[in-house]
């Protein structure tokens, strides 16, 4: 009996530091990919160079011209965007239209919050993924 004591006393010390490990690396990884989310381009363009730099053991040369050419890429991806952000917010007003045209008055009012909704969660994006 004893030594079942002891035995699940152990046990229990393991099972508790392997919680507690398994939380804490949990609310590393969290933080870490808030950083990064919030971090804005600059952020997400550091983290794809250094993963570059270490896997494919850039020097410092090639580690400028990388970070210069995913810059530019990031760039020209945005200004793509913004080019055809007005076409898909066209398309898809032009499509809630219609789908409220076929909706009951209480589901209409339902979907307003909907559309809503998303409009505001867009919005959120957009603050955080500017510099």
């Amino acid at each position: 009996m004893k030594n079942f004591k002891a035995i699940a006393g152990i046990l229990l010390v393991f099972l508790l530091g392997a919680a507690g490990g398994a939380l804490v690396t949990h609310m590393i990884h969290e933080a870490r990919l808030e950083r990064f989310i919030s971090g804005g381009h600059r952020m997400r363009e550091d983290v794809i160079v250094e993963r570059l730099t270490k896997k494919l053991d850039l020097d410092s040369r090639q580690k400028e011209e990388v970070r210069a050419i995913i810059h530019e890429t990031h760039d020209g991806i945005r200004q793509a965007r913004s080019r055809i952000h007005p076409q898909i917010e066209a398309l898809l007003t032009a499509g809630q239209d219609r789908i409220k045209t076929v909706l009951r008055p209480d589901q209409r009012e339902k979907f307003d919050k909907i559309i809503a909704e998303r409009k505001q969660r867009e919005a959120s994006k957009d603050k955080q993924g500017h510099d």
